[in-house]
């Protein structure tokens, strides 16, 4: 320990007598290591971060499949059946397939908040236990509405003050009071983003319909069973049900998988891929930290010389050599964890809300010794290849040769390959930076099928307990036509799931005349709406008519379907007068009265999705979100928004009011995110490659001199000397574009899943990014060619 803490002082020592060099490298470090600690923990929080659910790991999500989609809900009574007949699962338990919203009043303004129902067992399945109060038990199913609820930790503090007294205490939630049995210890955004939760009302009529598909499950296994054992139960229960309600489960399952699993969805795979990138930029760090160490040791080959005729061996002089690299890779990342701690910030705040867990994104003592661990490693890595090199060294030849020779030779050559490797890596950043931003740039430019400036909108939630139907239906009416009569206001409407939302509601349905094997049917959205929507969205009208204020609930039924409708459904001829009937509709058959364009829906890059449109007469959901167009700035409209609401219904609460260009952008936020995080590393990663290879062509312009003075003599032009240095750096720089381009190819190839409408080896990006690295090597190298150029050969002649 006496010699290892000798060999920390002089590496203090000798580092002080260099700042500039020690400035760079510890800055290099940090950058690679503060970018690779702030990006680990992301990945920490929402991969590898245990859920805060007692035995995760016996935890499962299922959601119903059936032939035409593996993302469906499952039904309640089929809920029911599932859970009466699983005997490998200690729990089985459902909650809503989407967050709703409810409105408590009472206090001075009304509040909407986001609600859930669930069965009664759903907190014991996730292993959580009431703060204050009870639980749910199995005797609160058995309602017509709910009747109780437990509030959210969040919810409890902001609105009652954390009063553990709210327990028994009645709220007005919907127009109707409801008792509050229970807090909850913690919110759980990782499964709902709910604030209030309910159980589900398996009395009410609605419950007993096995066509409506709105819960999802969360199960907990047995201990001692496998996710195969689960699987293959619930296939067996699934193909009983199917032969004792064939008409409506023929071909429905449950696709069961690891809670963790579903929580992480489709992010998985972009994380670690913004993880791999970054790793790749601190490997590029390291290399030019490396190629600094070796340009630095050539000056100090005497004194490793000296020193080794002194009687130190290889192993010490190594060590000494690998103890600079570690204070220097400590003290880079000490600067990193701190530059990580504003990285983690960042990250989060570019974050779209839609990542799970985004709110457990911190640095913990996992991410400290995750940044302590990479610091350490990188300290090895960026030092083994001078502590190598001169450590090999022949004192005598050393002494005799000075600084010519095969050593500088072999540092050149070492030079080289560090600095191939560092062009090689950074290709592979710049294509995966460059597809993602090609990918993105396409994405936001895709026609959404409606204009989506200068509207704003907001969600509105009447349940059946709070009014009946028709004065829901007629309160909407008379909405639509006071936001139409606003100073400013273009048009005005309402729709049950707003495009881009993230909602859905698909139903089944049967053209009226045609042949169906026994218990087939087809599949389309549904959406519920007022005559005011189509023009408020500027969605166009293909043929036919939109729906309008005479489709009323005694009025023949009637539906708009959209040009997919008409094209899956009909082989693109006009299907307008054809009749087609609704599973669980009160009619008997609806009329198509229209056709209107296809929308992006879910998102900008799904597939076209067949729609029918339906008025809210004859089917009124209990959620409405209202927008309204506006001939200027719209968010000059909202407080017009509000008190209209207000007037109509003072204890009335909406959401947020949003434009839609921010619903349109919000909808856009992952692959944002992804393009924009590897997009920096790119840079940075390019950056860092003109620095290396600026710097390994300066120290060799400055070792060959007198070389250069040598061939000035004898007659050579400036411009030759010119073509000489920038052919060498050209020489390194296509190399290693050649070697990332090969990588690259095998390699973007894992980004399939991320990229719209771009081939993970498109030709015009591989070529731009050759051009790009192309102009960046021929920079890097100008500056030191133009500095051999103005060698004068006789003081070069003098040089050594």
């Amino acid at each position: 320990m006496g010699s290892f803490f000798q060999d920390i002082r002089y590496a203090l020592r000798t580092l002080s007598q260099k700042p500039g060099f020690t400035v760079i490298a510890v800055l290099t470090l940090a950058l690679g290591i503060g970018a690779t600690t702030a990006m680990f923990s992301v990945v920490n929080a929402v991969l590898l971060r245990p859920l805060p659910f007692p035995a995760q790991q016996q935890l499962l999500h299922a959601n119903g499949r059936f032939s035409r989609s593996d993302d469906a809900g499952v039904s309640p009574p089929d809920f029911v059946d599932y859970r009466a007949r699983a005997q490998t699962l200690k729990q089985f338990a459902a909650i809503g397939y989407f967050d709703g919203v409810s409105n408590i009043t009472g206090s001075a303004q009304p509040e909407q908040v986001s609600s859930q129902i669930v069965s009664w067992n759903f907190f014991r399945t996730l292993g959580i236990t009431p703060l204050v109060g009870r639980d749910f038990v199995a005797d609160d199913e058995k309602e017509n509405e709910p009747t109780v609820a437990i509030l959210g930790n969040g919810i409890w503090k902001r609105d009652f003050g954390g009063d553990p007294g709210i327990v028994g205490r009645k709220v007005a939630l919907d127009g109707q009071l409801i008792t509050v049995v229970g807090v909850l210890p913690v919110d759980v955004p990782s499964v709902s983003l709910a604030e209030i939760w309910q159980p589900l009302p398996l009395e009410n009529p609605y419950m007993n319909i096995r066509r409506s598909h709105f819960l999802v499950v969360i199960a907990r296994m047995n201990p001692g069973i496998t996710l195969s054992q689960a699987r293959a139960e619930l296939d067996t229960i699934a193909e009983n049900i199917a032969a004792e309600h064939a008409d409506t489960n023929k071909t429905w399952a449950l696709l069961v998988m690891p809670l963790t699993n579903y929580i992480v969805g489709g992010t998985q795979k972009a994380l670690l891929l913004l993880l791999g990138a970054v790793v790749l930029l601190l490997l590029i760090g390291c290399a030019n930290v490396a190629n600094l160490l070796l340009a630095r040791a050539s000056g100090r080959r005497k004194e490793i010389a000296i020193r080794a005729a002194l009687g130190a061996g290889r192993w010490r002089i190594a060590r000494q050599m690998l103890t600079e690299s570690l204070v220097l890779s400590v003290a880079g990342g000490a600067l990193g964890i701190f530059s990580a701690v504003w990285g983690v910030a960042a990250l989060a705040a570019l974050a779209p809300s839609s990542l799970p867990r985004v709110n457990e994104i911190q640095v913990d003592w996992i991410v400290l010794a995750f940044a302590a661990g990479v610091s350490l490693l990188t300290g090895v890595l960026f030092g083994l290849a001078p502590a190598i090199q001169f450590s090999r060294g022949d004192a005598s030849q050393v002494m005799k040769e000075g600084f010519g020779g095969s050593s500088r030779a072999a540092r050149h050559r070492t030079g080289n390959l560090l600095v191939i490797g560092e062009v090689a890596l950074s290709v592979g950043l710049l294509l995966g930076g460059a597809l993602l931003f090609n990918s993105f740039w396409r994405l936001i430019h895709v026609d959404p099928g409606f204009r989506s400036d200068h509207v704003i909108a907001t969600t509105l939630h009447m349940s059946n307990s709070a009014r009946p139907r028709t004065q829901k239906v007629a309160f909407y009416h008379q909405l639509e036509e006071r936001l139409k009569s606003l100073p400013g206001a273009e048009g005005a409407g309402a729709i049950s799931e707003l495009p881009l939302s993230g909602e859905f509601n698909d139903n089944s349905f049967k053209v009226e005349g045609r042949v169906y094997p026994p218990y087939g049917f087809d599949n389309a959205d549904l959406r519920r709406t007022t005559p005011g929507f189509l023009n408020a969205l500027r969605m166009p009208l293909i043929s036919g008519r939109w729906l309008n204020i005479t489709d009323t609930a005694e009025a023949p039924g009637t539906v708009v379907v959209n040009q997919e409708f008409a094209k899956r459904f009909f082989g693109g001829q006009n299907p307008v007068g054809q009749h087609l009937q609704l599973a669980g509709d009160s009619m008997k058959t609806r009329e198509i009265v229209g056709v209107v364009g296809t929308i992006k829906h879910g998102s900008l890059s799904e597939s076209p999705r067949a729609a029918m449109y339906v008025s809210i007469d004859q089917l009124t959901p209990p959620d409405m979100t209202v927008i309204v167009r506006s001939s200027g700035n719209p968010a000059q409209l909202s407080a017009a928004l509000r008190d209209t609401v207000f007037s109509l219904d003072p204890n009335q609460a909406i959401s947020t009011i949003r434009s839609m260009d921010e619903i349109v952008s919000g909808s856009v936020a992952q692959p944002r995110f992804a393009s924009q995080i590897l997009g920096l590393f790119a840079v940075l990663a390019l950056l860092l490659a003109a620095v290396g290879l600026y710097g390994l062509i300066a120290y060799t312009v400055s070792q060959r001199t007198h070389e250069i003075g040598i061939r000035m003599a004898l007659g050579a032009a400036p411009r030759d000397v010119l073509k000489l240095v920038i052919g060498q750096g050209l020489k390194l720089a296509s190399a290693g574009a050649a070697i990332g381009i090969v990588g690259a190819l095998a390699l973007t190839r894992l980004m399939n899943g991320l990229l719209f409408q771009v081939s993970p080896t498109d030709p015009i990006t591989f070529i731009g990014v050759t051009a790009l690295l192309t102009i960046v090597a021929l920079a890097a190298s100008y500056l030191p060619a133009r500095r051999a150029m103005r060698v004068d050969p006789m003081i070069a002649l003098r040089y050594e």
